[in-house]
């Protein structure tokens, strides 16, 4: 099985060759080993900018339950045009048509066929089926054009490391019409002196629909754990502003990022690194106003909290051993076109959120600052799919085009590879 180690060692090797470098459109094209780095100059250049108001909403307060949603965890459009909603929270996947009518539900919270514990994602496939994966039974389910459940679940295999007992699992999209990524973890209590820490690894892992594991496309480092005193008792805690890695995977390939570096590692079908998309900024060092807005976003912390509670937490947080620097991106999503969006680390309590668009071949094409309310999941057809979440907790499907120089929405037509 093939496995791409994406490491501080694998960068160290593609910095010490002798590249040819080249200049395309403002971008450095370095060529080292036969991978392509391709660095594009920071910009604020915008890509695009979103609608006022959604093209289409779907979600009420109160009515039919089709249209009440508990915990989206994606959003698709099929090959009809219908849009797929994965609602975790009862387990189902929901299927609407392009005016927002809803056509049929699949699935439900069970341990039947067909049934889930821990629906953690699905996908649609060509010809009109699914795609769905139970996290916590960690078992792929396919489901035919109308809904049907196919045949017997598959459970997922486990990475082809030695040393892997995964107790998380979580999907990270399809690859081609055979595969499913999927990235795994193994959390668990650690035997350290107070102040140490320790990084558990995340895999990578591409399973065919049978089950098996195709290959590791990757391993990184995942969240810093440290262990905190506290009134007498130890435990485990994330240390702040450290993010894991994350991947994304689709037709186009397959992209994984991670740490305080503007960069995105691109894998393509054979499971090889094909080329890295890079920009030359570098991360915005932590400060005052990051632990700040970690203190006032603090879950279960008041409106007007207690001054003294408010000290004891900053001093807690002051004792993690806090990195320098904040990390660089949290979020990919593949466009339908093939362009990569990265999503930007943000302060909690963020408005807005910064996306940066890569071409398919690596270049810089600017950013889209899209609201914090609304959370995207695909990009399709010249419009976002996502979900939006207003004051009061409550979940909308919406679709909101993308515009460009002012005009209708052109988005694809001029960066189509």
């Amino acid at each position: 099985m093939r496995s791409v180690r994406l490491t501080c060692a694998t960068l160290a090797v593609l910095a010490l060759g002798r590249p040819l470098e080249v200049r395309s459109q403002d971008a450095t094209i370095t060529d080292s080993a036969g991978v392509r780095i391709v660095t594009s100059p920071a910009s604020d250049a915008t890509y695009a900018r979103l609608a006022v108001e959604p093209a289409l909403s779907i979600g009420v307060v109160e009515g039919p339950d089709a249209f009440l949603f508990d915990q989206i965890v994606s959003v698709a459009r099929d090959g009809d045009g219908n849009l797929m909603v994965v609602d975790k929270g009862w387990g189902e996947i929901r299927v609407f048509d392009a005016g927002g009518e809803h056509v049929r539900t699949v699935g439900g919270i069970g341990e039947g066929p067909g049934e889930f514990e821990d629906l953690t994602d699905a996908w649609p496939r060509a010809g009109g089926g699914i795609i769905a994966v139970d996290g916590w039974r960690r078992r792929i389910t396919e489901f035919g054009p109308s809904g049907e459940p196919g045949g017997k679940a598959t459970s997922l295999a486990g990475a082809s490391d030695e040393d892997m007992h995964p107790e998380r699992l979580q999907p990270r999209g399809h690859w081609g019409p055979g595969a499913v990524l999927s990235s795994m973890s193994h959390v668990s209590n650690v035997d350290l002196a107070p102040g140490g820490t320790t990084r558990f690894p995340v895999w990578f892992v591409r399973h065919r629909l049978d089950g098996t594991v195709l290959d590791t496309v990757a391993r990184l480092p995942g969240r810093t754990v440290s262990v905190v005193r506290s009134g007498g008792n130890t435990s485990n805690r994330f240390v702040p502003f450290v993010s894991g890695p994350t991947a994304t995977g689709a037709t186009s390939g397959i992209a994984v990022t991670g740490g305080d570096a503007y960069e995105v590692h691109l894998i393509d079908a054979t499971g090889s690194l094909s080329h890295v998309a890079r920009l030359a900024e570098p991360p915005p060092f932590r400060s005052d106003e990051h632990l700040d807005a970690l203190l006032a976003n603090w879950p279960g912390m008041n409106a007007d909290p207690d001054p003294a509670v408010m000290r004891r937490m900053r001093a807690m947080l002051e004792g993690f051993p806090l990195p320098a620097t904040i990390p660089a991106y949290t979020d990919l999503v593949f466009a339908d076109t093939g362009e990569l969006w990265a999503q930007r680390y943000h302060l909690p309590g963020a408005s807005m959120l910064r996306w940066d668009v890569f071409h398919p071949d690596g270049r810089y094409l600017g950013r889209v600052d899209v609201a914090a309310s609304f959370e995207i999941h695909a990009v399709s057809e010249g419009q976002l799919l996502g979900v939006h979440e207003d004051e009061l907790g409550v979940q909308r499907v919406q679709v909101r085009d993308l515009r460009r120089g002012g005009a209708e929405p052109s988005y694809g037509k001029e960066n189509t590879p």
